[in-house]
């Protein structure tokens, strides 16, 4: 059995790098808003590809092939500032989930990890000081996503955000950490979270991966 490859799809300006190996010509389905090109080790290519997703909307999609996307991946990282983050897909007892509303977009709470500290205690920590919940436990590590954005400073920084289910047996809510942006926070059932507008690409991937290891067949949360 061969082995399966590693694959990475990094949100830029909310379209997709995708960092993947070699399709089979019949499964390439190129669309107007879709391009699949080749890699072959020549990071200034990367560059190019950064600034026509960050600066154009010509493209939803640009899918990079390679013999390696581990390889791929490591010479963006070398080419960013690194970002290690944490978040959480936090849940009541009635199975809906809590929402932040940040800087103008629906969110799940996250923050970046501080020096020496591990991703599960960040969720934690980062949870805890937006919505104000403390008595917050880990369930499951739920998955990751990608984000590559700008500093100040015009540099490009590549955030890792590591999500986790937290549980929490607190019904009301307490107020959020207002000096982070956050102006709102509520609980939705999940099916609701991921209708809501406008919304990161990377937070309804999230939202869809909790949906479909935890919500029944029937629809009801559990």
């Amino acid at each position: 059995m061969s082995k399966r490859r590693q694959s990475y799809e990094i949100q830029v300006n909310e379209h997709s790098l995708i960092l993947t190996g070699k399709h089979p010509p019949e499964t390439r389905l190129p669309t107007p808003h879709r391009i699949f090109m080749p890699y072959i080790g020549n990071k200034k290519a990367l560059f190019q590809y950064l600034d026509t997703l960050e600066k154009s909307n010509r493209f939803d999609e640009i899918i990079l092939e390679s013999e390696d996307p581990r390889s791929t991946f490591k010479d963006l990282r070398s080419l960013c500032n690194w970002v290690p983050a944490a978040g959480g897909v936090i849940r009541n007892p009635k199975g809906q989930i809590l929402m932040i509303y940040r800087k103008n977009f629906w969110d799940l709470p996250k923050g970046k990890l501080e020096s020496g500290e591990k991703s599960r205690q960040a969720a934690i920590r980062e949870c805890m000081e937006e919505v104000g919940l403390k008595d917050l436990t880990i369930h499951t590590k739920i998955g990751v996503t990608w984000h590559l954005y700008r500093e100040q400073d015009r540099s490009r920084s590549l955030k890792r955000t590591k999500w986790f289910v937290l549980d929490t047996q607190t019904p009301e809510l307490t107020m959020p950490q207002k000096e982070e942006g956050i102006e709102r926070v509520e609980w939705l059932n999940a099916s609701d979270a991921l209708e809501l507008e406008p919304i990161y690409q990377n937070i309804k991937f999230i939202i869809q991966k909790y949906m479909n290891a935890f919500t029944p067949p029937d629809g009801a949360s559990t």
